[in-house]
């Protein structure tokens, strides 16, 4: 209980000097009270990439949600801020914050964890970035093989997604390998403040009033990038236990040197209530301190500083590293407090300034005046980096290579690769072609070639020959263009190249409308429970006559087993048809046909688009299941002479007519029956009734004798135009309104 005490009592300061009088934008999960959400795996499994976008902000550590299981295990963790490629799915560049920490668990259920980052770093605004979690600098030393972080799904935080990397131990796979999205969210916070100095005045204040420099105008205050001395925070976790045969060595890392004394603070919680029970505290190999040497508490968490001498710890720095040791006397039992005796170091001072490229000039006056540069954001100037091999320049530029746009992520810049011929970049835009292959990329592969296909189309490898950019067969077997006549060839190609003709314009080979106009969806496969075929046909027209869906398929239905098991083919959300093959039946293939209402087709086809699904039951999967279907939305064009050519357009063209509006060719009259005595290709009928009654051709004197002669006449054979009984006055107007008019 009194360890909770303490918890609380430092979050509460935590929260305080991170907010007091600031405004901040923690980025992540808003809120204190997450709900549990669920787990993603096992920490030991795989790093875990929570993006997110800068704010502008300065980045001061991390919080997250964990389940720890059952069993007295302490969890390390390691969290670590990169920059993150879009395009590429990965980590790059070198890390700008990192944050150690091992939680000692002795239960289960869920906890909050909270990470500090010892240096700030910029988040500049609109900035892709990942926050890592992983176990992988442990591995192999701790078992933390039941530790999961707490997800939500992706839409909770808009800005970003958790991703998955099963590294294992390697480290080197952050930046070198594309990351999974697993279509979840980290439940996670990164802290950030407006006021990275923690002086109670927003940075921008400070910026605008001239109390505190921005010497690279970039809205960070110089301190903070530690351009000028700053105040440095080394934290070490959480160790134990302590005591006379245990003791705890913490290592910090990049460590520049003191410019004042240092104020080492240190926490313990262990067996520690009599004189002669205390704490030795060195750093390095310089001399030990005594700390808790007056009678303190057994198992309550104590807090003492202490001040080392600048001198003592620049004496401490050994490459840039120093480390603190922490021993116990020899009464103190490490095994008191239940066997969680713990201690935590914490070091704060000022740094000096750094001159790694040895020019008598601190390295922030080379960053202000511009004589160097920091492109890696690693607080060294970049001539430094190459200098030492931290960085390589292999294209000697002399800009470290990680700097330079590296979108396949092989620490080899992009623009080198291309000029000495390591990667193609077919279509000349500035990127190897497998980054423009890659998710969020600018081309399209869509015939698995690895090649984009625009370069298969200008090279000739693969047709595009309407020219919309997609290769043919692609956009076929998408469905995205029609081939009525199924020869591998857009229609529209079919007939700029005359190969096909369209004499009626309406953009399908005439063969296609006698045959019978078929839009065909794309093939679902595997056709099974959760994967239907779900087809949205786009510029969907209307309908002439009741629509006929086809649907092939081949699967498993057994409705003799239970009602429910049946296939159902819906149009825009309205059942068709329920059908099946056989009861208790395997595997089986069939081509079916269904009518839809015309008047229904209309309706949700008045916007050009309708949506056709086929469910399969939730039964028994079959291999090489397979689904698809074609729409029928008029009727088969007529074409009674065989010539492939649609009798409409026959019509139109003058090759034949219809005299007698039957809906059929002249010439299909005459071939089935039909009397043309004259030979004029017009069957006898039309011509006599429009007054050519001595089949001549003309309608003139000789055709009026011979209705005059028949004057009055009732049911003659001809003579009676008007077909009502009696050769009168009507037939006399119909024959006179012929005259001389050509047939």
């Amino acid at each position: 209980m009194a360890r909770n005490r303490w918890l609380v009592r430092v979050l509460t300061v935590c929260a305080v000097w991170l907010c007091a009088g600031v405004a901040r934008g923690d980025i992540g999960t808003p809120t204190w009270n997450w709900s549990n959400g669920n787990t993603w795996g096992y920490g030991y499994m795989a790093s875990f990439g929570q993006t997110f976008v800068g704010n502008g902000e300065a980045c001061t550590g991390f919080r997250f949600r964990s389940y720890s299981e059952s069993g007295y295990y302490n969890y390390p963790y390691q969290a670590m801020v990169y920059r993150w490629s879009a395009a590429s799915q990965r980590a790059i560049g070198a890390p700008l914050a990192i944050a150690n920490s091992t939680f000692a668990q002795g239960n289960c259920c869920w906890f909050d964890r909270e990470l500090q980052f010892p240096t700030r770093v910029e988040l500049q605004q609109g900035v892709d970035y990942v926050l890592i979690l992983t176990v992988t600098p442990w591995w192999g030393n701790y078992c933390c093989a039941y530790a999961h972080p707490a997800i939500h799904y992706s839409n909770e935080y808009s800005q970003g997604n958790l991703y998955y990397l099963s590294n294992g131990a390697d480290a080197n796979a952050w930046t070198g390998q594309q990351w999974n999205d697993s279509g979840y969210d980290l439940n996670f916070t990164i802290r950030t403040t407006a006021d990275c100095d923690s002086n109670g005045i927003i940075d921008a204040e400070e910026i605008t009033s001239g109390a505190a420099p921005d010497c690279n105008a970039n809205g960070f205050l110089d301190a903070c990038e530690q351009l000028a001395p700053g105040t440095e925070t080394l934290i070490g976790n959480e160790q134990g236990p302590i005591g006379s045969t245990a003791a705890a060595t913490y290592t910090f890392n990049a460590v520049l040197p003191a410019q004042g004394d240092v104020q080492l603070r240190v926490d313990a919680m262990g067996d520690l209530s009599s004189t002669h029970e205390f704490l030795l505290v060195a750093v390095g190999s310089g001399p030990a301190h005594a700390v808790f040497t007056g009678a303190e508490s057994d198992c309550a968490w104590l807090t003492e500083t202490i001040t080392i001498p600048r001198e003592e710890f620049n004496a401490a720095i050994v490459k840039n590293s120093v480390f603190v040791t922490v021993s116990a006397s020899p009464t103190v039992d490490g095994a008191a407090c239940d066997g969680l005796s713990l201690v935590k170091v914490q070091l704060d001072y000022t740094e000096s300034y750094p001159d790694c490229n040895g020019n008598l000039i601190g390295d922030f006056e080379d960053f202000c005046s511009g004589f160097s540069v920091d492109c890696n954001g690693n607080r060294n100037p970049d001539e430094c980096d190459l200098a030492s091999g931290a960085s390589l320049d292999i294209d000697g530029d002399s800009v470290p290579d990680e700097c330079q746009p590296d979108c396949n992520g092989d620490h080899r810049p992009d623009a080198f690769q291309i000029f000495v011929g390591e990667e193609p970049d077919c279509n000349a835009n500035g990127l190897p072609d497998e980054c423009d292959l890659y998710a969020a990329g600018a081309s399209d592969d869509c015939n698995s070639n690895g090649v984009p296909d625009e370069c298969d189309i200008a090279g000739g490898v693969a047709p595009d020959c309407d020219g919309d950019g997609k290769i043919d067969s692609c956009a076929l077997a998408q469905a995205l263009v029609p081939d009525c006549n199924g020869n591998g060839v857009p229609d529209s190609c079919d007939i700029a190249s005359g190969l096909s003709q369209d004499c009626d314009g309406d953009a399908y080979p005439d063969s296609c409308n006698i045959a019978g106009l078929w839009r065909t969806s794309p093939t679902q496969a595997p056709f099974q429970s959760g994967s239907p075929l779900s087809w949205t046909m786009t510029g969907a027209p209307m309908a002439e006559m009741d629509p006929v869906v086809e649907v092939s398929y081949y699967g498993y239905a057994d409705p003799c087993y239970s009602s429910s098991y049946y296939y159902r083919l819906y149009v825009d959300g309205n059942e068709i048809a329920a059908f099946y093959d056989q009861c208790y039946g395997g595997c089986i293939g069939n081509t079916r046909q269904f009518s839809v209402p015309m008047s229904l087709w209309n309706a949700v086809a008045a916007d050009g688009v309708v949506s056709v699904l086929v469910t399969h039951p939730n039964y028994t999967s079959c291999s090489s299941s397979f689904c698809n279907v074609r729409v029928r939305t008029v009727a088969p064009a007529l074409d009674c002479n065989s010539n492939s050519i649609p009798d409409s357009c026959d019509i139109a063209s003058g090759f034949d007519h219809d005299c007698n509006n039957n809906g059929q060719l002249d010439g299909c009259d005459i071939a089935q029956g039909a009397e043309d005595d004259n030979l004029n290709g017009y069957p006898d009928p039309c011509e006599l009734d429009r007054g050519d009654l001595n089949l001549d051709g003309n309608v003139d004197g000789p055709d009026l004798a011979i209705m005059l002669a028949y004057w009055g006449g009732v049911n003659y054979p001809i003579g009676d135009c008007s077909h009502d009984g009696v050769i009168d006055g009507a037939d006399l107007a119909i024959l006179l309104s012929n005259w001389d008019e050509p047939l």
